[in-house]
């Protein structure tokens, strides 16, 4: 048996790869690994501000979200 490994540039390519390989008679397994592509910029500083916030439960001790809604208007209203 023998193994070969393949880079390419965009996650795309190597799901295109992947099919290919696939549809060969002989070829016997096909592993694919895609790295996550590098945020940069306000996105990338933003996405990573969003999956820090996904673990914390912001708004779980709201027992009334009407009530809480309406605080937040008359709050608005006040200033």
């Amino acid at each position: 048996m023998s193994t070969i490994s393949v880079t390419v540039e965009q996650p795309n390519q190597a799901r295109m790869l992947e099919e290919w390989l696939k549809n060969i008679r002989f070829v016997k397994e096909v592993e694919v690994m895609i790295d996550e592509p590098s945020r940069k910029g306000n996105a990338g500083e933003i996405m990573k501000m969003l999956d820090s916030m996904k673990s914390v439960k912001m708004l779980a001790n709201i027992t009334d979200p009407v009530a809480y809604q309406r605080q937040i208007r008359d709050e608005w209203e006040r200033k």
